[in-house]
């Protein structure tokens, strides 16, 4: 997957999306197998992201390498791959624990997560991300300068936990 650094967003939906993606030229984007100018689209499929105004259904986009045929979902930097929870939350839950508190707050801000999905999120932040963060000195926030540290450190977005290679692409200002 490749991760595209974007402005931080209050609100995803699909056309904050479709804007990050559109200013973007594909050809700028490099493949993991080193390559650049080779990425072509490749369909998309829907997710649903969890926000405070309900669950936000996006259309994100696949690109295939002509070259190895390797296939990269496009991801904006405020989603953590694998999971219906944005950035900001996930960094909200491991904030609320290294402050002594459960997290549960953070369902207060977003009512679509759950009391089970709080505590699984804390369970993996102790478990994979805590020492992770720790050992590099990295503050959690704000949650948006995670993003690229934890993939040039880690090679993963912050919280992601599928072992899935992450690309990240910085757009020219």
């Amino acid at each position: 997957m490749i991760t595209v650094i974007t402005e931080e967003c209050n609100e995803i939906s699909q056309e904050f999306y479709d804007d990050a993606m559109d200013s973007i030229q594909i050809c700028q984007l490099e493949c993991s197998c080193g390559h650049c100018g080779c990425l072509a689209g490749h369909g998309a499929y829907t997710r649903s992201i969890k926000t405070a105004l309900g669950k936000i259904p996006l259309v994100i986009r696949r690109v295939q390498c002509s070259l190895c045929n390797a296939t990269h979902a496009l991801l904006p930097s405020g989603i953590v791959p694998y999971s219906q929870v944005l950035l900001t939350d996930h960094a909200a839950i491991a904030s609320s624990f290294e402050d002594g508190r459960d997290g549960r707050e953070v369902m207060d801000t977003n009512p679509e997560l759950s009391p089970s999905q709080v505590f699984y999120i804390l369970s993996l932040y102790i478990r994979f991300w805590r020492q992770r963060l720790l050992s590099e000195s990295l503050p959690l926030s704000p949650a948006h300068a995670l993003t690229k540290s934890c993939i040039r450190l880690f090679g993963r977005q912050f919280m992601q936990i599928k072992n899935t290679r992450n690309l990240l692409f910085v757009p020219p200002t």
